[in-house]
């Protein structure tokens, strides 16, 4: 059985290469606008929501946590056709897990 848990995610997009950059800035305003994720008023790469997770030990919920992360960004740059132009970096803090969690996508 999973129960939402609140999350931050901070995160850095970069084109592998400067002519992709409009690309980066593509993925930047999707996460921004239509992931379901709530903006944070003054940090422009920082979002908010929430995550569902099973039960499980803090370990297990960590992975979790990435695991159902890096899915939804990577289907959210395939569908935008920018996967294989951009790199995504990110910290994820999730309430009630202890120390931030590195969600990398290459």
């Amino acid at each position: 059985m999973s129960k939402p848990h609140a999350f931050q995610l901070a995160y850095t997009i970069k084109p592998h290469k400067k002519i992709h950059e409009s690309q980066a800035d593509a993925a930047r305003y999707h996460m921004r606008h239509h992931m379901g994720w709530t903006p944070h008023e003054t940090i422009q790469t920082t979002l908010l929501g929430h995550i569902p997770l099973a039960s499980g030990t803090n370990e297990q919920k960590r992975n979790e946590a990435r695991n159902v992360m890096r899915k939804q960004i990577k289907e959210a740059f395939k569908t935008l056709e920018v996967d294989h132009l951009i790199s995504f970096t990110g910290s994820l803090m999730v309430n009630d897990l202890e120390d931030a969690i590195e969600v990398e996508i290459p």
